[in-house]
């Protein structure tokens, strides 16, 4: 039995930037990651930093293969799209090229051939829907203490379907995983995604094949209510209806915005609706697009340290106070 590994499923340390760019163009990995349709010389707001006048543009590059460039006017930084999910994320080349290859699903394929009795192989990268498989276990008093601190009760985790696990398959393949591991169970057009969360495993703390689409929560939500508030993880969206009992949703990433008629589906069946992302660069970000793009106010938790989330602030000042401080920024936007 392997201990957990995605290389052999997910990321392989074979791919390189030219394998992502043969499945993925650069325009996707850009629109991708702003939400937006990249337009070629057109200034926009600067998605690397607060940038009140558009600034921002992208380019072709013609002495280099016809590269997509962005171009900063104002900090004069440019690159390629690789560059640009770097940048943005503050991450290193490699786990730059790792997170490209796990957000659009891309996978190595070795084909073997024998000719003339010698074996030969190639790399084929492509996208792939990788079916994720788990092996639950028994609840322990490890867990109710972790999920309590966030102020989360077992009987809200049943009810999102977050169960314990001890081992998770890829493509039929196990592998032991974490002894805190969980994997939350998602229901869209009659499929089910898993998204597995080991809170204590710095490389692999998220394991995923649902689509960005699915919304966390979006099967618990009532239908109809006074107030909706759209959150960045299933975690804060459990730890807000067991501390202030209001409902929400969760997406599956900072980086990707929602379907227009999504909004309006949230809007017609919630009075009002709010965002409550994290208060670091991307999740201020990511509030100022949803606030400008769907006309919705935001507000964030104060900004103590390790706290960037509502359930963060629920484990470092408690469920009281965390509900005091929320109901009085919230008051604040409406």
């Amino acid at each position: 039995m392997k201990e957990i590994n995605l290389n052999s499923f997910v990321y392989n340390e074979q791919i390189t930037k030219d394998d992502i760019l043969k499945v993925v163009s650069q325009e996707e990995i850009y629109s991708f990651y702003t939400g937006e349709e990249i337009t070629s010389g057109v200034k926009i707001n600067s998605p690397l930093r607060n940038d009140n006048v558009p600034s921002f543009a992208f380019y072709y590059h013609k002495s280099e293969d016809n590269a997509l460039m962005f171009y900063d006017f104002a900090t004069k930084e440019s690159g390629d799209c690789i560059v640009f999910v770097r940048k943005l994320f503050g991450l290193d080349y490699r786990d730059t090229l790792f997170k490209i290859t796990y957000d659009f699903k891309l996978s190595v394929v070795e084909i073997t051939e024998e000719r003339k009795k010698t074996i030969r192989s190639k790399k084929i990268v492509e996208k792939v829907q990788v079916k994720i498989g788990v092996k639950s276990r028994k609840w322990k008093l490890r867990d109710a203490k972790f999920w309590g601190s966030f102020g989360i009760t077992k009987n809200t985790l049943d009810f999102y379907n977050v169960k314990p696990i001890e081992y998770v398959f890829f493509n039929g393949d196990s592998s032991k995983v974490d002894k805190l591991t969980y994997a939350y169970l998602e229901f869209k057009d009659e499929e089910v995604s898993y998204k597995i969360y080991q809170p204590f495993n710095e490389r692999y703390k998220w394991m995923n094949n649902a689509n960005y689409s699915v919304h966390q929560g979006y099967s618990q939500l009532p239908s109809n209510g006074e107030l909706l508030i759209i959150t960045k993880s299933l975690k804060d969206v459990m730890s807000i209806k067991d501390v202030i009992g209001l409902p929400s949703v969760g997406l599956q990433s900072e980086s990707v915005m929602m379907k227009q008629s999504v909004m309006d589906e949230y809007k017609e069946r919630f009075i009002k609706v709010v965002c409550l992302f994290d208060n670091d660069k991307a999740g201020k970000r990511l509030a100022e697009d949803f606030t400008k793009t769907y006309d919705i106010p935001h507000f964030f938790m104060p900004e103590l340290e390790g706290v960037t989330d509502f359930s963060d602030l629920v484990k470092k000042i408690g469920t009281n106070e965390s509900k005091k401080e929320f109901n009085k920024k919230l008051k604040e936007i409406i």
